[in-house]
């Protein structure tokens, strides 16, 4: 038996979330999509062809070969014009030894007396229609998935799932039952869709790869996808849905809300009974929504691609250029003065730098910590950064990114996710964690970003610089 799935076509509910494919849209934390794969595995089911539309990189990206799931995906497109029994009339004896075939946003809810021996049942044949017909069928008679392809029809009477196995296949209407089926899931069913051999006794589901400093709070039941970073104080509360890859800063109270892929939640935010995607706030109950342009409160950490970085770097060398012709002849008289009233000087130090290279770049240490007019004036137009500049002209440093390692950035590397720089966002949030600000702009870099921070580490240090300079020698 072969599973067909097809992930494409418009979903006006959907679309109202952003830009992430619906299939890929989170349910109790996990993707749709997922739930789909899963159940090909207690079917199973090992052969799936996933028939892509639009987003089709993200659902590969998602799925890649079906390793993780013990299955074995391949990929195919339609025209946007076709429906998914043409291209299951494209070659209709492949599938006449068993076929599964599912179209639209269904989800597999498992209801109380779900068993995974029921699941058999499913074999017999079963159907469950949409507006536009059957969207979810499943036969191992051959005459019957002739019939399917043939005209996309099945016997009405054969478009229900038997009750005795426990599943409803719900399908997800409009942002109001998308928001009321998660909350569902995440306030008692999820330990329905766990593996064997996990437990949530104590009503949080959690996945791998999420990092929490020891002060933050919960309080279950919640979910929680994968490869998630809280921060310190946040306060996690019931009903709480948050898929993979998502960042929350420090001191954020949630509850009863589904925060979506790909999202930075900012410092301090209290989000209640809302669903975040991106830099968009959704109302669940109607489906309006507004877009945020501050990066700082939420935003959009899907990855940039590659080009903008190639570009970044040619204008962050250019800039380098420019700030060092401006700044030799200040450099030149204020460190010499500092030099010679013995108030510091620049050391070498090792650091990760780009390209996953060991560089030694020259940071200034003060030997006092006393502000006066001299470091007030040095700090403030950055001078203690001038030697670095002419690192990013050789190619050691980007001019802005993150703060440089001293330690093998191993958290940062994958996928190309560290940037090792002059300036950073900690320019202007000298509190910030480190590791949130460096995964912040691995996802939210772009040249507008680059100039934001140039903007905070001048003119926001040169009008605080009287606490600037008092900064211990560990100024970077």
């Amino acid at each position: 038996m072969k599973a067909v799935f097809y992930t494409g076509g418009k979903k006006p509910w959907a679309d109202e979330m952003g830009n992430r494919p619906w299939a890929l849209l989170p349910v109790g934390g996990h993707p749709l999509l997922s739930y789909w794969l899963e159940l090909c595995v207690d079917l199973g089911i090992n052969d799936v062809q996933i028939v892509l539309g639009q987003d089709a990189e993200y659902i590969e990206l998602f799925c890649g070969d079906g390793g993780q799931w013990g299955l074995n995906i391949d990929y195919s497109f339609i025209f946007p014009d076709d429906s998914p029994q043409d291209y299951l009339a494209r070659d209709p004896l492949r599938w006449s030894e068993g076929l599964f075939f599912l179209s639209d946003a269904l989800f597999p809810r498992r209801l109380e007396n779900f068993t995974p021996a029921g699941l058999k049942e499913l074999l017999a044949g079963c159907c469950v229609s949409n507006e536009d017909g059957p969207a979810f069928f499943l036969s191992p008679n051959s005459e019957d998935i002739a019939a399917f392809i043939q005209d996309g029809q099945y016997a009405q009477s054969a478009c229900n799932l038997p009750g005795s196995i426990g599943l409803d296949v719900t399908l997800i209407r409009d942002v109001s039952h998308y928001y009321e089926l998660n909350m569902a899931v995440v306030h008692g069913e999820m330990d329905r869709y766990l593996s064997s051999g996990y437990s949530t006794a104590d009503g949080a589901s959690i996945g791998y790869n999420v990092i929490t400093p020891s002060s933050v709070t919960f309080a279950p039941p919640l979910a929680i996808g994968n490869n998630c970073r809280l921060g310190a104080l946040c306060s996690i509360g019931t009903g709480t849905v948050i898929s993979d890859h998502v960042l929350i800063d420090q001191q954020c109270e949630l509850s009863e809300c589904i925060i979506l892929s790909d999202t930075y939640v900012g410092r301090n935010l209290e989000i209640k009974g809302k669903i975040i995607a991106g830099n968009r706030i959704i109302d669940p109950e109607d489906g309006t929504y507004v877009d945020i342009e501050d990066p700082w409160l939420i935003a959009s950490t899907r990855l940039r691609k590659s080009f903008s970085d190639g570009v970044r770097s040619v204008i962050g060398r250019g800039l380098a250029l420019l700030l060092i012709l401006i700044q030799v002849l200040p450099f030149l008289l204020l460190y010499g003065l500092i030099r010679a009233l013995r108030r510091g000087s620049f050391i070498e130090k090792s650091v990760w730098g780009m390209n996953g290279r060991r560089v030694t770049t020259l940071h200034f240490a003060a030997t006092k910590v006393t502000p006066d007019l001299l470091m007030i004036m040095f700090y403030g137009a950055s001078l203690d950064r001038f030697p670095k500049l002419i690192d990013v002209l050789s190619g050691k440093l980007w001019l802005c990114g993150q703060v440089p390692r001293e330690s093998e950035p191993r958290a940062y590397t994958l996928r190309n996710r560290y940037f090792p720089a002059v300036f950073s966002y900690s320019d202007a949030f000298p509190e910030i964690d480190e590791q949130m600000d460096a995964l912040y702009y691995a996802h939210t870099r772009s040249i507008i970003a680059d100039l934001r921070i140039l903007y905070h580490a001048f003119f926001k240090r040169f009008i605080e610089v009287e606490s600037v300079a008092t900064i211990t020698n560990g100024s970077a």
